[in-house]
């Protein structure tokens, strides 16, 4: 899985939402590999104020010579946004363990450093014990891959400083019944052995979800066509 998390120049924010949907998503899951992607929004928390999650058969996918192409020849549109990112943020991983199913309409993502064992039986018997309660609907836990290199260029500056040895995603039903339910949240990611999991915790809300298998039938957008609309 590839984790993205940045912020956006506000006075944009339209055009990064037509960009990021209508050309940026549907180029990047083009490349053999590329399974699909989301894009949230922040709803409440530190990390930056969108997440885009990338399924991918292995982390090999962003070594291919496809992907590593698209990065190093970007089109006009994403070359133009590149420098209205702010505190952009990457995490290359393997899904080590997952628990329940379903995608949620909401999303609590937790980053960690090394000291957290994301491999235990504490943190996953914790994560599957939390699921036997609703809002909650399944849970993923996140690795990361060391040995993916960066990305070959600086996007919005210096990364922030959160750790980022790894991932821990929570889906629900919605934003509001995870505020609800965040007491058990925090409780469970305590028990798994994550220690001040509040420091990072962040609930994002669904906004776009795109699979390859969906690309046939996708309305592309290109620059020119978003300035057109007037929008």
């Amino acid at each position: 899985m590839l984790a993205l998390w940045n912020g956006v120049d506000p006075a944009v924010r339209r055009e990064y939402d037509a960009w990021h949907s209508r050309e940026h998503v549907p180029e990047r899951i083009s490349v053999p590999g590329m399974i699909g992607a989301r894009r949230y929004g922040r709803v409440g928390g530190p990390l930056p104020d969108y997440l885009t999650l990338y399924d991918l058969a292995d982390t090999g996918v962003l070594e291919s010579a496809p992907y590593r192409k698209l990065l190093d020849n970007p089109t006009d549109w994403s070359r133009s946004m590149r420098p209205n990112f702010r505190g952009f943020m990457r995490l290359c991983g393997r899904r080590i363990g997952s628990h329940g199913g379903g995608l949620g309409g909401a999303l609590a993502t937790v980053v960690v450093d090394d000291t957290v064992d994301l491999r235990g039986d504490r943190l996953h018997g914790a994560l599957a014990k939390l699921l036997s309660r609703t809002p909650f609907i399944a849970a993923h836990v996140i690795e990361r891959d060391a040995g993916v290199p960066e990305v070959p260029f600086s996007i919005g500056g210096a990364a922030p400083d959160f750790p980022r040895e790894g991932a821990i995603l929570v889906e629900s039903y919605g934003e509001t019944t995870q505020h609800e339910a965040m007491d058990g949240l925090f409780a469970a990611l305590r028990d798994g052995g994550v220690p001040s999991p509040e420091k990072t915790l962040t609930i994002y809300r669904l906004a776009h979800a795109l699979d390859a298998a969906a690309l046939d039938r996708m309305v592309m957008l290109h620059r020119e066509d978003f300035l057109q609309s007037g929008e």
